[in-house]
């Protein structure tokens, strides 16, 4: 009888852990009282092109070229309230940093606004090039949990989203020539050539 009693049991407290938000978010039911934490939803990374730089090369001739790489577009690191009131800029984008796993800009930082100088070789003397800096725009929709008593993290709610980007990445292309999948090379290819 003790041991189908102590089963019982077992199967309650299961259901009490899987019904706490915690678990549901994917992490320890058990919390320290007062502390906070950040759920994210919505993320994505896609690759943002700030400065380009199209050349036709068709002069009959090859060599080694200096070009202006004009802007295009900028990203910046920002984190916004939408309901709840505002929660800790810096925090936020380190709670965002930490669920994808790369170093991101702080708040406030925009990618360069001015045009770059690059310079290539160009080995085709009939070939189209493209010359681009880019980042991944990174981006996510957060809520916020607090943990009530030490048993349960439970909703505060507020909710924001937050905003920033990568190191730059910087290159250049042959339009004939297949670059890696998934890469910024192959974004731009895709749009560009």
């Amino acid at each position: 009888m003790r041991k189908i009693v102590g089963v019982v049991l077992a199967g309650a407290a299961v259901s009490a852990v899987l019904s706490t938000p915690a678990v549901a978010a994917g992490n320890d039911p058990m919390c320290s009282p007062g502390r906070t934490k950040l759920t994210w939803s919505s993320k994505a990374k896609p690759w943002s092109v700030t400065h380009k730089r199209v050349v036709l090369n068709y002069t009959g001739s090859t060599g080694k070229k200096t070009f202006s790489v004009e802007k295009v577009s900028e990203v910046k690191a920002s984190v916004k309230a939408t309901l709840g009131g505002k929660v800790s800029g810096k925090l936020v984008l380190a709670s965002l940093e930490g669920s994808f796993g790369l170093e991101l800009a702080a708040e406030g930082k925009v990618t360069n606004k001015r045009s770059e100088s690059v310079t290539y070789n160009l080995t085709k003397r009939r070939a189209t090039y493209v010359f681009f800096s880019g980042t991944r725009k990174v981006s996510g929709y957060y809520t916020q949990y607090r943990c009530d008593r030490g048993t349960k993290w439970i909703k505060t709610g507020r909710y924001g989203k937050a905003q920033s980007w990568t190191s730059p990445t910087e290159g250049g292309l042959r339009c004939d020539i297949k670059v890696p999948s998934g890469s910024l090379a192959a974004y731009v290819k895709k749009r560009e050539c």
